[in-house]
C-alpha cells in the first residue's frame, strides 16, 4: 500500500486568518458537557462535541474535515483538518491499526475523532482527576490484550456478590467494545457467564417463595 499522506502539507504556508479566527471561535465556545461515563470518568462524546462547537466554528469561517487515508500495510491514518473560508488549514494525523476486526477499528475511529476533533478546536471534553486517572490508566496499560482483559472481567463477575455487581461489570464490558479493547465475540462470551450467575442469584429467592405456604383465602 502507497501512503497518500506524503504530499499533504500539516498546515497552509500562512496561518494568521486561521488563528485569528479560531481565536474569536474560542471566545464563544463553551467546553462540550460530560454526558457520558468511560473508564477514568465522564466524557463528551463524539456528537456532543459537534453540537458544541459548531456554531462558535461556522460563526467564524472555520470548519474540520476528518477522514481516513491509507498509510501503510499495517496503518491507516486519521487526518483531522481545521480549516478557514481563506483557504488556511492546519492539519493532524492519527495511525490507526489496520489489522483490527471491523467493530474493534469503528470503536477506534470514534474515539480518535473524538479526542482529536477536541483537540484541533481547543475544546475540553474529558475530566480531569488531578492524576488519579493516570494512575489507573497505568495500572490499565498493563493490560493490553483481549484474552487477559476477558478473563478478567469473568474473574470480576464469578466473585460478584449480587445482580448489582454483576451488572457494573457488564457496564465494563459494554464500555470495553466502545473503546475498542474487548471483541463483540468475547463480549459476548462474558455476558454469557453474567447470565449464568444472575440465574444462580435468583433460584434462591424462587425456592423461598415455593417453601413460603399460600394464605388462606
Amino acid at each position: 500500500m502507497t501512503s497518500v499522506i506524503a504530499e499533504w502539507p500539516a498546515s497552509s504556508a500562512q496561518l494568521d486568518k486561521l488563528f485569528e479566527a479560531k481565536s474569536k471561535a474560542l471566545g464563544a465556545m463553551k467546553n462540550a458537557p460530560r454526558t457520558s461515563n468511560g473508564h477514568f470518568g465522564k466524557y463528551a462524546d463524539l456528537a456532543t462535541i459537534i453540537d458544541t462547537i459548531r456554531k462558535p466554528l461556522a460563526d467564524n469561517g472555520l470548519d474540520v474535515i476528518q477522514c481516513f487515508v491509507p498509510y501503510d500495510d499495517n496503518y491507516v491514518m486519521l487526518v483531522t483538518t481545521l480549516g478557514h473560508s481563506s483557504g488556511q488549514f492546519i492539519r493532524s494525523f492519527l495511525p490507526i491499526k489496520a489489522s483490527l476486526q471491523p467493530q474493534q477499528l469503528a470503536a477506534t475511529a470514534t474515539y480518535l475523532k473524538r479526542v482529536e476533533l477536541a483537540a484541533i478546536v481547543g475544546c475540553a471534553a474529558e475530566d480531569e482527576d488531578d492524576g488519579d486517572t493516570a494512575q489507573r490508566a497505568a495500572i490499565a496499560s498493563a493490560i493490553t490484550d483481549e484474552p487477559k482483559i476477558e478473563k478478567a472481567l469473568i474473574a470480576n463477575i464469578r466473585a460478584a456478590k449480587d445482580e448489582v455487581a454483576v451488572q457494573s461489570v457488564l457496564g465494563r464490558v459494554e464500555r470495553g467494545v466502545e473503546g475498542g479493547q474487548l471483541s463483540a465475540a468475547a463480549a459476548e462470551r462474558v455476558r454469557l457467564v453474567a447470565a449464568d450467575c444472575v440465574a444462580k442469584f435468583a433460584k434462591p429467592s424462587a425456592k423461598k417463595e415455593q417453601r413460603e405456604p399460600v394464605a388462606a383465602s
